[in-house]
């Protein structure tokens, strides 16, 4: 029974998947473009996913948060691996700009300066830009899985989407003038270099409903309420791991959330990242030996904690700033201690 289930939701999914699909450069200057809309990772493939995978079954895979096989009892049953190649992909820069843009930091080591910060902020902030606009068109699809869907339910989607494309459209004016100027010191930067690598990786913009202490800052339904986006980077760097926050300059709240971060101590910034990772970004990549590490239970914790994310702002509206059971950052979890266990 559940074997058919998934048969049938693969097939559904990916035909939604198809017809949502857009292909376009996220660089203002569409008359600089030059070669094809290609499958632009938002996460070096060759560097910092290379650190991550482990062999499954003969193959090389990664784990996700998007890649699960559905239940009966529940609908993320467990989730499932994929390749790299797969990974952070998204057809959101031509051959042209993808390679011009991001050759600082695709061929040389992390160095904390602001273009850095920024380059890897402005990735982020383009994955996330494309898969909205993407989530907007597979709404307005035909598709099997949005059949499913009530036209009030679809409405209120729609309108959410909405608000936050407008938004994210402003925001994106400042950036591609801060690119193209080269004035790479103009977003607020929180950066966390810990001193050990976890196998653990992300390019997302996250909205969180409140700050860490409570403060509102984002309702996705209501367009009287600017939106507060948050630039989130995790990199695993051979030794250490790389963790980039950043926000506006005139967004008061996501500096309110930066501030809020800096102040937290080193196992409550864990806890907080962890949350952020499973409750707000949407382009998250762990390890296989992470996932076995976990074990059943703490799989099973994660999956549901996953399921409820996809319900957020949609079915669930929090009251306050969502914390995970799990921390990604614990000493078990780092990549020497998990390949010691696994030799």
């Amino acid at each position: 029974m559940e074997k058919d289930q998934q048969i049938k939701f693969n097939k559904i999914y990916g035909e939604h998947k198809k017809m949502r699909t857009i292909k376009e450069c996220f660089y203002h200057k569409k008359d600089e473009c030059n070669g094809d809309i290609k499958q632009s990772h938002s996460i070096q493939k060759n560097g910092r996913l290379s650190i991550i995978e482990e062999e499954l079954n003969g193959n090389n895979m990664i784990y996700t948060f998007t890649s699960f096989d559905v239940g009966t009892e529940e609908f993320i049953k467990t989730l499932r691996p994929i390749g790299k190649g797969k990974a952070s992909t998204f057809f959101g820069f031509c051959d042209y700009h993808d390679s011009k843009l991001f050759s600082e930091i695709e061929n040389n080591e992390f160095n904390n300066s602001d273009k850095h910060c920024f380059l890897h902020s402005y990735r982020s902030f383009a994955h996330s830009y494309h898969a909205k606009k993407e989530e907007k068109k597979g709404v307005e699809t035909d598709s099997p899985l949005i059949k499913n869907y009530s036209e009030d339910f679809k409405a209120d989607w729609l309108t959410g989407n909405n608000i936050a494309i407008n938004n994210l459209n402003l925001y994106k004016q400042d950036l591609d003038n801060w690119v193209e100027k080269k004035q790479y010191d103009k977003l607020e930067y929180f950066t966390i270099i810990l001193p050990e690598l976890y196998p653990i990786a992300c390019s997302s913009l996250i909205s969180p409903f409140y700050s860490i202490k409570g403060v509102g800052m984002n309702n996705h339904n209501n367009p009287n309420i600017p939106w507060s986006p948050i630039m989130l980077t995790v990199l695993p760097d051979f030794s250490q791991t790389i963790i980039i926050f950043a926000c506006f300059p005139n967004d008061k709240k996501g500096k309110i959330f930066l501030d809020e971060l800096e102040e937290l101590n080193d196992y409550q910034l864990k806890k907080t990242i962890t949350s952020i990772l499973i409750f707000f970004a949407e382009n998250t990549f762990f390890s296989p030996l992470l996932w076995k590490k976990l074990g059943k239970r703490k799989q099973q914790i994660l999956c549901n904690e996953i399921e409820r994310s996809l319900l957020m702002g949609l079915v669930e509206i929090p009251n306050k700033f969502q914390y995970s059971s799990l921390n990604f950052f614990e000493r078990q979890y780092s990549y020497e201690r998990l390949k010691t266990i696994n030799r």
